[in-house]
């Protein structure tokens, strides 16, 4: 149930996660544009100085030939420019042999030598340059300059306004669920050279994240990175100041705990947490709908099939249709069952008591028939019929006497054998008038199912019968034993040696006994040892036990 649950909230659950990965992609976006935005708006003064410098420059070098034909003064105009431009800290012309005779400061100075003004020079276009130690001010100052041309279009020198350069630090920058605050700020060349950085004691590049050099910090200008070092998260920020002048800033947040809205596991929690409730809800649901239910129901089934007794189920009234219908089978079920089990119970109760009046009836037609033959041998004047009689009658009573055990203990798959053998031996004790004491018998309580018991009691009548025809037997006595060892029972029988059981004995009436006693071992799935010394014989029938 519960895979069930997970794999039907699957698509909420993907959807849920793709859509927070969308908004944090959406965020990430606007917090680089953001921190973009507070690095550009800490130069912005300094670049729109640097764009009025470039302004003066220009009309400044456009009127400046003119004045110099009229041999107007040089120094009132680059004070004019100055005064409008009071931030600066020189307006200069530099004519093409370096020295500076004309600035607003009136200071004179020799710029041949300088490679800022070689450089100046060389190209004649407008250039923006970065000089760490300016020669007049002595400070940090950011170059603009200007070529100046004659009338003929011939270069006569360059217009140079020198502005200070301003150490600046961004403002904190607070996204929707954090706030990024600028800890390392620096200004660089385009060839990667450290200016000026906020951490003296730090080179540049271990300030920077791994995989960062400084030779491409001018390739990141303009664009903000979001870069991820050992779990930290930080900003990457590059922003022109002007040509060959950038400023470097690096921005992380501020640490937050695993389940705060800055945590990487905040926008994950209301899917999660849904989630989980969804489960929870449906698990409880179904616990107290269903489960519960079936689970005594389960119990009340487990306990009928250990003890057969009834036990009923609690709040089934409140359970869904579905499991009060199969509650209202098992009871019908079990009804059922019992009512079969109390027809069986009648039908075994009928067969037991059909098997005891049959073998009653056995016992008693076998009883007329064994009186039968006595009527017949007391009128037979032939002893070789009277002979086959007395067998024949011995042959009955044992069958007389087993069924007569049997009707005393119907009612049970298995019998006592040592009482129905007991009772064979004393009825045909009883026939053949041996005196008390002549068969010693050791029987062990063995226990044997019904149909064994007739194989086996005539075969205990057919060797006792034979042994209690000898003459000796008075003097000498009849051993019988009924022993179980290891799963193997053994009826053994010894005493006076008969003919019956000689080895030359082999045909005719006298071999009937050893025949017989051979086919009843058959039915035992047992075997027939005769053995004979010192004038006494040993007749043992060993079988398997058999199991009920």
């Amino acid at each position: 149930m519960g895979s069930t649950l997970v794999l039907a909230l699957m698509p909420l659950g993907v959807l849920s996660v793709v859509q927070t990965q969308s908004a944090q992609n959406d965020m990430l976006a606007s917090t680089l544009e953001g921190v973009a935005g507070a690095s550009l708006k800490a130069v912005q003064q300094q670049i729109d100085l640097i764009n009025d410098a470039r302004i003066s420059a220009r009309v400044m070098a456009a009127a400046l030939p003119v004045a110099l034909s009229e041999r107007g003064s040089c120094s009132d105009r680059a004070k004019a420019v100055n005064d409008d431009l009071p931030s600066a800290t020189l307006v200069a012309y530099l004519p093409m042999s370096g020295l500076m005779s004309c600035s607003s400061t009136g200071a004179v100075h020799d710029f041949s030598s300088s490679p800022h003004f070689r450089n100046a020079i060389s190209r004649p276009e407008p250039m923006v340059m970065y000089n760490p130690h300016g020669a007049v001010s002595d400070t940090a100052v950011v170059a603009v300059t200007h070529p100046v041309f004659d009338r003929q279009g011939a270069q006569i020198g360059i217009v140079s306004i020198s502005l200070p350069y301003f150490s600046v630090a961004p403002q904190a920058y607070a996204d929707p669920v954090a706030l990024w605050r600028p800890v390392y700020l620096a200004t660089i060349r385009g060839d990667g050279t450290l200016l000026i950085g906020s951490d003296p004691g730090r080179d540049l590049d271990s300030a920077l994240p791994p995989g960062v050099t400084a030779a491409s910090l001018a390739e990141r200008a303009g664009r903000s990175a979001l870069l991820r070092d050992e779990g930290a998260s930080r900003i990457l920020s590059v922003t022109s100041v002007a040509p060959d002048l950038y400023l470097l800033s690096i921005w992380q947040r501020e640490s937050a705990g695993i389940f705060s809205p800055a945590s990487w596991v905040a926008p994950y929690l209301l899917p999660v947490l849904t989630w989980l409730a969804a489960l929870v809800a449906a698990s409880f649901a179904a616990s107290r709908l269903v489960v519960r239910h079936v689970r005594a129901l389960s119990r009340s089934m487990s306990d009928y099939m250990a003890t057969r007794s009834r036990i009923m189920v609690p709040d089934i009234t409140d359970a869904p249709a579905e499991i009060q219908n199969l509650h209202a089978v098992y009871e019908q079920l079990i009804r059922t069952i019992e009512h079969e089990e109390a027809e069986l119970q009648n039908l075994i109760v009928d067969k037991d008591v059909l098997l005891r009046e049959v073998n009653h009836r056995s016992g008693n037609s076998l009883q007329i028939i064994a009186s039968v033959m006595r009527m017949y041998r007391r009128e037979s004047r032939d002893d070789e019929v009277r002979t086959i009689l007395d067998g024949l009658i011995n042959r009955v009573i044992a069958l007389s006497s087993t069924h007569s055990s049997l009707y005393t203990m119907t009612g049970r798959r298995d019998v006592p054998m040592d009482e129905i053998l007991a009772g064979v031996v004393r009825r045909l004790k009883e026939i053949h008038g041996v005196a008390l004491g002549v068969a010693r018998k050791h029987f062990d309580p063995v226990r044997m199912p019904v149909e064994a018991a007739v194989p086996l009691a005539m075969a205990l009548a057919e060797i006792i019968g034979c042994h209690f025809h000898a003459r000796s037997v008075a003097s000498e006595g009849v051993d019988i034993s009924f022993r179980e060892d290891d799963g193997e029972i053994s009826l053994k029988v010894e005493g006076p040696i008969v003919p019956e059981f000689l080895p030359e004995t082999m045909s005719g009436i006298a071999a009937l006994p050893r025949r017989m006693l051979l086919q009843f071992a058959a039915q035992l799935r047992g075997k027939v040892a005769i053995r004979s010394a010192d004038n006494r014989s040993a007749v043992e029938v060993t079988f398997p036990h058999i199991a009920v």
